[in-house]
């Protein structure tokens, strides 16, 4: 399969129509080699996932953070992203990404969050005009909020920061996977009794305090599970092609807790 082809095949199931406007998706490195036949999936390109490519003979990364997120005004080797670019046209990698259209997809970032935390997905937080697709879900709880808390942190791996509800009562969630404060405000209309999104401010808090339980697993955390949902969507599609999922853990986070 052509690279250009395996293009096709990505927007076919994940329409660029869907992503949110200005993001950095589709082919972002056309290597010289145009065959398409060792994909490594990523949540985001650092120095080892290169690595790694280039280890296992892949030809491509299907990432779905963008690698290029703003326009290159220089290639310098002191900065993650020139040196990954630089490092990747030297061995000849494609790199294709996929972002908010896979967030917007039915089955997507959102939809496989709620499903592992135990929920129903409804619906859209904000639906796109075929009202199928969107970003965010809306989903039906059976927990109590502190059994969802505590499923969180399990699910995500890690601790999280919240702000509780005012009853312990949760039927509805929404979820945005990754940076989703600008949907707070969807969140509340859409009647769900706690939000779970990631990188919340501290006056993020002080604003759903009395208005919506908050949660904030981080933002890898909620996304570390995209790869694996990338394979699972597009392996049946791309015939010829092998997909690995990319062993790296790419989150530079740490966290420290007082001995």
């Amino acid at each position: 399969m052509l690279v250009r082809e395996f293009q096709r095949c990505v927007d076919e199931i994940l329409p660029p129509a869907t992503a949110m406007r200005g993001d950095a998706i589709g082919l972002q490195i056309a290597a010289r080699r145009t065959d398409v036949r060792s994909v490594l999936v990523c949540l985001e390109i650092t120095d080892a996932v290169v690595q790694e490519a280039v280890e296992h003979g892949c030809d491509t990364i299907l990432t779905f953070h963008p690698l290029i997120y703003t326009p290159l005004t220089r290639i310098d080797r002191t900065d993650r992203v020139g040196r990954c670019v630089s490092d990747l046209i030297a061995s000849d990698i494609n790199v294709v990404s996929v972002h908010t259209t896979f967030d917007a997809f039915p089955q997507g970032t959102n939809h496989i969050l709620a499903e592992l935390l135990g929920l129903v997905p409804l619906r859209p937080l904000v639906a796109n005009p075929d009202g199928r697709t969107g970003m965010g879900v809306v989903a039906s709880c059976s927990l109590t909020y502190t059994e969802l808390l505590e499923r969180t942190a399990t699910v995500c791996g890690g601790p999280v920061r919240h702000t509780p509800p005012s009853s312990e009562v949760v039927s509805t969630v929404a979820i945005v996977g990754g940076s989703g404060m600008s949907f707070f405000d969807d969140a509340v209309r859409s009647g769900a009794e706690v939000f779970i999104t990631a990188d919340v401010k501290y006056h993020g808090f002080h604003a759903a305090d009395g208005v919506i339980g908050l949660i904030d697993p981080g933002h890898f955390e909620m996304e570390q599970f995209v790869p694996d949902g990338l394979i699972a969507t597009l392996g049946l599609h791309a015939h010829g092609v092998s997909f690995r999922r990319s062993a790296v853990r790419t989150s530079p986070v740490r966290h420290h807790f007082p001995q």
